[in-house]
């Protein structure tokens, strides 16, 4: 009975904060402008703490996990496929353009957060997704 109460609390949480309670985003290419598109925010401390803040203040780590392992309640609970962000084979297969056009366009049960989150947000979410296999190699 417990684990309903949680699997419920966390499901209706997601509904109404976002991580698979938004419109689904839909499945497009990714345009190459948006592959090729630089991350204007310089990646150093600064730009990594305030992504690690909007990180814990929106609903990434539901999904993605706290530490960007991909194993959080709800990507566990419906079986998601969520990448592990701190191994860096998984994040080399991204563009920052193309994180960064994922997280406000969205993809698959993955809502967007085009309006939510600034473009500078954003683009130092990128920067802390980006640490995470950075962290990892330690």
């Amino acid at each position: 009975m417990g684990r309903r109460i949680a699997v419920l609390s966390v499901f209706l949480c997601c509904v109404f904060v976002g991580c698979g309670g938004g419109k689904p985003a839909e499945q497009a290419k990714i345009p190459q402008e948006e592959i090729d598109r630089k991350n204007p925010v310089p990646l150093n401390e600064g730009s990594v703490l305030d992504g690690k803040q909007l990180y814990g203040a929106t609903d990434c780590a539901l999904c993605h996990g706290k530490d960007g392992d991909g194993k959080g309640l709800e990507a566990k609970d419906i079986n998601m496929n969520v990448h592990d962000w701190r191994k860096s084979q998984n994040l080399d297969r991204f563009t920052d353009g193309e994180l960064a056009y994922l997280i406000l366009k969205g993809k698959g049960r993955m809502p967007a957060y085009d309006g939510r989150e600034t473009p500078d947000q954003v683009w130092r979410l990128v920067d802390y997704i980006r640490a995470f296999a950075v962290v990892g190699k330690q």
